[in-house]
């Protein structure tokens, strides 16, 4: 679940392009088909990495999509990984400088360093650092949204009559189209980092369980933020990263607290990123090389984060959910042919 809480989820850009332009009713529709789409990915992925036991998690990619697809994914996955990894960086860049007033450089230096102190401590360390932000994150997001929701709510019942007057940037336009891509835009990411960490997995039903509850509650967190948005949409709607400034708005107490978190979230995510991209080119997390390969992507995604995030998401999501479903196809294809023998 810690892959997936990056500077999207974070900062209310992802969630605001995916759902809370849609408006109340298909935003909740929307959220409701990521949530079965993504509790089944995520239950699929850490239970095959358990079962499988796959020396390279990015193998993962030719097992549910055939070797010639799957070495395609092998490799233009960690690239476009990269290239997250680099969105993250900006990220960061943009909540130092709105809620501290700092440099933007100041914040993707802290977070580019700390990602490749973490991928140099090897996966075991990592696996705990990134899980143990990201509960704490979503559920001060969801007190943060609640809060927003609890200050406005006649917000909800004006929403569509605001929406139509502004322009909110959106991913894509139907609601049914929105939920599938989301899901599809997230398991991309998180696929061979999450079976890596199936892996280590005990049993069956610890990967059914984890898997359930990291789709329920991700996406749980993801509409009570969209929620939280939508009632103050207007406000928040031309802002780099708007769930900072409704958290501002509602409890500016806590928005400092929610600012840091939200910086462990966007590190948390760089963390998978730049694993998944490091891991392909060199598994052995022992090695010299492998901690020569993190550090020279380190450095190449750190000049790519130099670019504005808004801009960044606009560019590189819709890509990867369009990659999302053919992976997707290809997991369901897969789970099809192990079942239908039994029915024979």
């Amino acid at each position: 679940m810690g892959s997936m809480v990056g500077a999207g989820f974070a900062s209310g850009q992802e969630v605001m392009q995916f759902f809370t332009h849609l408006g109340f009713h298909r935003s909740i529709g929307a959220g409701f088909i990521s949530m079965l789409m993504l509790s089944w990915i995520f239950m699929t992925i850490l239970e095959d990495g358990r079962k499988y036991q796959f020396p390279n998690t990015n193998a993962i990619f030719a097992h549910y999509c055939g070797k010639k697809i799957g070495f395609f994914f092998e490799w233009f996955v960690p690239i476009l990984m990269l290239m997250v990894f680099s969105m993250m960086i900006s990220a960061a860049g943009a909540t130092f400088h709105e809620h501290y007033g700092f440099h933007p450089s100041v914040g993707r230096v802290v977070v580019a360093i700390f990602a490749l102190l973490t991928v140099l401590l090897g996966m075991k360390r990592l696996a705990a650092i990134v899980g143990s932000v990201a509960p704490l994150f979503i559920g001060l997001t969801i007190f943060i949204g609640f809060a927003s929701i609890s200050a406005n709510p006649e917000g909800i019942a004006d929403s569509n009559q605001v929406l139509a007057s502004i322009e909110v940037p959106s991913a894509y336009g139907h609601w049914l189209i929105s939920g599938i891509m989301y899901a599809a835009f997230l398991m991309v990411g998180f696929m061979p980092f999450t079976a890596q960490i199936g892996k280590q997995a005990h049993s069956r039903k610890d990967t059914i369980l984890g898997g359930l509850f990291a789709g329920v509650f991700f996406l749980s967190g993801a509409m009570i933020l969209s929620t939280g948005l939508l009632v103050n949409i207007d406000q928040v709607y031309h802002r780099q990263i708007p769930s900072l400034a409704i958290a501002s708005a509602s409890i500016p107490l806590a928005a400092t607290l929610f600012a840091l978190l939200m910086i462990a979230g966007i590190y948390t995510a760089s963390v998978s990123m730049l694993w998944t991209a490091v891991n392909r080119i060199e598994g052995n997390d022992q090695s010299s090389r492998y901690r020569k390969v993190a550090i020279f992507l380190t450095l190449f995604a750190f000049i790519g984060g130099q670019l504005p995030f808004a801009t960044m998401v606009g560019l590189i999501y819709p890509t990867i959910g369009y990659l999302g479903l053919i992976l997707a196809g290809g997991m369901a294809y897969t789970k099809i042919k192990e079942v239908l023998p039994y029915y024979e």
